[in-house]
C-alpha cells in the first residue's frame, strides 16, 4: 500500500472562495438592501425563523481552516472546536507545527499565531454563513448573518490559510512532502459526531484510504457539500464524479456560485459536469483582509460562500423535515430548484447543474415522498458506465485488480472506488424493500431504507466493514415514495478533466509527477494534470423543457455592486478601492440558552 499511498498523498483543503464574519438570527433582522447579506436576509429566512425553523437541533461540520473563536460575529453560535487529523508520508497519524508552533483547534483575536495577529479566517467566515449572528468588531460595519443560527456546529481545524493565496501553509516537515491533512479521518469524525450536513468549502486530493470513510459518510445520509474551482477552467462534460477529489467524490454536492438574480459568477461561467447545484456567492459580505479588524465589504465571495450558503439552507430544511433521510433532502433539492419544478433537469451546456437553490421549495414541499437513494451517486455512477475511459470506475474490486485503473502518466483511480458502486446497488437494494414492503401493506417500511440500515459498506454477503462496525451510527429515519427515471446516457468519448480545482476561490491543482521542490497548495504538494479527450455532454438525460419559468426568488432587493478590482473572490487579495459603508443596526436575535459571549464552544487541541 506503500507505492499507491505515495502517489495518493496528496490531500489537503484548497480554500474555497469566501465569505465574511457574520451573523446568526432566528427573527427579524435589520439590513440594508445592498450591504451583502442578502442570501440570509430575505423573506424566505426571515419567515422560517418566524416558524421557529433557524437549524436548531441539527448539527453541521464544517471542516475548513482555523477558526478566530471570539470573533464577533460568532459570539451567540454554539460550536465545538476541533484539531483535525494529519498524516505523514506513510499515511501514519501525526501532528502538524507551522513554523514551530503547533496547530490548534481555533486563536484568539489580535494573537500572534503563526506569524500573524488574525481577526478573521476562511474557517471563521465559513462559519459565519451559517451560523453568524451579523456582529463585527466595528459597530459602523455590518458583519455576516448565517441562515442556521441555531445549528450545532463541529468545526474542524485543518489547516492555516496562507495569505494572499488560497492554499493552506505547509506544516514543517523533513521534507516538501510531508506531513498534510487527513481527509477521510476527518470525515470519519464528523459521522461519528452525528452531523447532518458536512461543508467543505475547499478541494484537494484523495488517497485511496480516504474512500471508505466517505462512502460511509454517504451510507449513514450525511449531504457533503463542496465547491469547483473559482476559475474559468472547462471540468469535465457529464455528472460522472471523479473520486480522486474529495469536491468531485461521487454523492456530493458541488456548488458553482451565482449572483441574487441568478447569473453565474464571473469565477464561476464555465462548464463543469460534476456541477450539480447554483447558490449564492457573488455580491456578498467579504472579508477584505484577514488580519484587519472587520474590514468588510460586497464583493465576490466565489463558490466558498455559495457552498456554506447551501450548507446553511439545507440545515433548515434538515429541521423543517426531521424524518426525512439526507437523500431525501438531496432529492428535493435537485428537482425543486427554481427550474425544476418537481423534476431533476441537468443544464444541456453543463454550466448549471440542476439549477439555481430554491429555499422556499425546499421549505414547503415534503422531502419524504422521494427514494432514500443520493441521486447525485446514481447519476453519476450511471453516466460513468457510458465512457469508456470510465465504465469500470465504480465497480472495481480489489481482489482482482488491486493497482486500480489509469496509465503511469495520469493518476489512476484506485480499486477502492468499487466501494462507490457497491454503495449505490446498496442503496437501491434497500429501496426495492421499502417499496416491497409498503405494496404488501406493511407498517414503519423505512426501516428497510439504506440509511436505515447503513453499515454494509465494501462488504459481501451483508457483513459490515471493520469502519462501518465501529462508526456510531446516528441514522435519520424518514419516510418516502416515487423516484424519477434516470435515463441512459448517451455514447460517450472519453472526458476532459482540467485541474479538478479544489472547489474555491483561486487556483486549481494539477497533477504532475510530485517534486519535493513544488509550492505546495493548500498544504500539500500540487497533484497531477489529468487530461482526456473531450467528450459531448448525453443528450439522453432529462433537458429542460420551453417555458419552464424559474420558481419563487427569495429577494427582491440588488445587491450593492462594488468596482470591479474589488470583484476577486477571497484569498486573491485585491484590496477594492475604499467605500462608504452601512450602518450595522444589529438584528434582534433569539435569546441562546447556554452559549454567551467567548463561552460557546469547547476547545480540543
Amino acid at each position: 500500500m506503500g507505492s499507491r499511498w505515495s502517489r495518493f498523498k496528496a490531500g489537503v483543503a484548497c480554500a474555497l472562495a469566501c465569505v465574511l464574519p457574520v451573523a446568526w438570527a432566528p427573527q427579524a433582522v435589520a439590513a440594508s438592501a445592498g450591504d451583502g447579506r442578502w442570501p440570509a436576509v430575505n423573506d424566505v429566512v426571515q419567515n422560517a425563523w418566524k416558524q421557529g425553523i433557524d437549524g436548531s437541533g441539527v448539527k453541521v461540520a464544517v471542516i475548513d481552516t482555523i477558526p478566530v473563536s471570539d470573533n464577533p460575529v460568532l459570539s451567540d453560535a454554539d460550536i465545538d472546536y476541533q484539531l483535525g487529523v494529519f498524516r505523514d508520508a506513510e499515511g501514519h497519524e501525526t501532528s502538524c507545527s507551522i513554523d514551530g508552533q503547533p496547530m490548534v483547534a481555533s486563536i484568539k483575536a489580535g494573537e500572534t499565531n503563526y506569524g500573524y495577529q488574525y481577526y478573521s479566517s476562511h474557517g471563521t467566515d465559513m462559519l459565519s454563513w451559517i451560523v453568524g449572528n451579523g456582529r463585527n468588531y466595528v459597530s459602523d460595519r455590518p458583519g455576516v448573518i448565517g441562515s442556521a443560527p441555531k445549528a450545532k456546529v463541529l468545526s474542524i481545524a485543518t489547516g492555516v490559510r496562507t495569505l494572499g493565496l488560497p492554499y493552506n501553509r505547509i506544516c514543517d516537515s523533513s521534507d516538501s512532502n510531508g506531513v498534510n491533512t487527513n481527509p477521510g479521518a476527518n470525515m470519519d469524525t464528523a459521522v461519528h459526531w452525528g452531523a447532518r450536513v458536512a461543508n467543505l468549502s475547499s478541494f484537494g486530493s484523495m488517497s485511496d484510504t480516504d474512500y471508505e470513510s466517505y462512502v460511509n459518510a454517504l451510507s449513514h445520509g450525511v449531504i457533503i457539500v463542496s465547491a469547483r474551482a473559482n476559475d474559468t477552467d472547462p471540468g469535465l462534460d457529464d455528472l460522472t464524479g471523479d473520486p480522486r477529489d474529495w469536491n468531485t467524490f461521487p454523492g456530493v454536492v458541488m456548488v458553482n456560485s451565482v449572483t441574487q438574480d441568478g447569473d453565474l459568477a464571473s469565477s464561476s461561467d464555465t462548464m463543469d459536469g460534476n456541477v450539480a447545484v447554483l447558490s449564492y456567492g457573488q455580491n456578498v459580505l467579504n472579508p477584505v483582509n484577514e488580519l484587519s479588524r472587520g474590514d468588510n465589504r460586497v464583493g465576490n465571495g466565489g463558490t466558498s460562500t455559495a457552498a456554506a450558503v447551501l450548507t446553511s439552507y439545507l440545515t433548515l430544511a434538515a429541521q423543517k423535515w426531521p424524518e426525512a433521510t439526507g437523500n431525501q433532502l438531496i432529492q428535493s433539492l435537485i428537482r425543486n430548484t427554481k427550474s425544476g419544478k418537481g423534476k431533476p433537469v441537468i443544464d444541456p451546456e453543463r454550466r448549471r447543474g440542476f439549477g439555481e437553490v430554491n429555499l422556499n421549495a425546499l421549505l414547503t414541499v415534503d422531502p419524504t415522498q422521494y427514494k432514500d437513494v443520493n441521486p447525485i451517486l446514481e447519476y453519476q455512477v450511471k453516466a460513468a458506465a457510458q465512457y469508456d475511459d470510465k465504465k469500470d470506475w465504480y465497480t472495481q474490486d480489489c481482489k482482482t485488480n488491486p493497482e486500480g485503473i489509469g496509465s503511469a502518466a495520469d493518476v489512476k483511480v484506485p480499486c477502492e472506488a468499487g466501494l462507490i458502486g457497491r454503495e449505490y446497488e446498496r442503496q437501491q437494494a434497500a429501496w426495492k424493500k421499502v417499496e416491497q414492503c409498503r405494496a404488501d401493506g406493511g407498517s414503519d417500511c423505512m426501516r428497510y431504507s439504506a440509511t436505515a440500515t447503513a453499515g454494509g459498506i465494501g462488504s459481501t454477503g451483508g457483513e459490515a466493514s471493520p469502519k462501518t462496525q465501529s462508526m456510531a451510527k446516528d441514522e435519520q429515519s424518514g419516510g418516502s415514495f416515487p423516484s424519477w427515471a434516470w435515463f441512459a446516457v448517451g455514447g460517450g468519448v472519453a472526458v476532459l478533466v482540467l485541474g479538478v480545482v479544489l472547489a474555491v476561490v483561486l487556483g486549481r491543482r494539477r497533477r504532475k509527477a510530485r517534486r519535493v521542490a513544488e509550492v505546495p497548495l493548500y498544504g500539500v504538494t500540487r497533484g497531477y494534470v489529468r487530461q482526456t479527450p473531450p467528450a459531448q455532454p448525453s443528450q439522453q438525460w432529462p433537458q429542460p423543457q420551453p417555458g419552464q419559468a424559474p420558481g419563487y426568488r427569495p429577494f427582491t432587493g440588488s445587491a450593492q455592486s462594488m468596482p470591479p478590482s474589488s470583484q476577486q473572490p477571497y484569498g486573491q487579495q485585491q484590496v477594492p478601492p475604499a467605500a462608504s459603508y452601512p450602518s450595522a443596526a444589529q438584528p434582534h436575535m433569539p435569546q441562546s440558552q447556554g452559549h454567551a459571549g467567548s463561552q460557546h464552544g469547547r476547545h480540543s487541541r
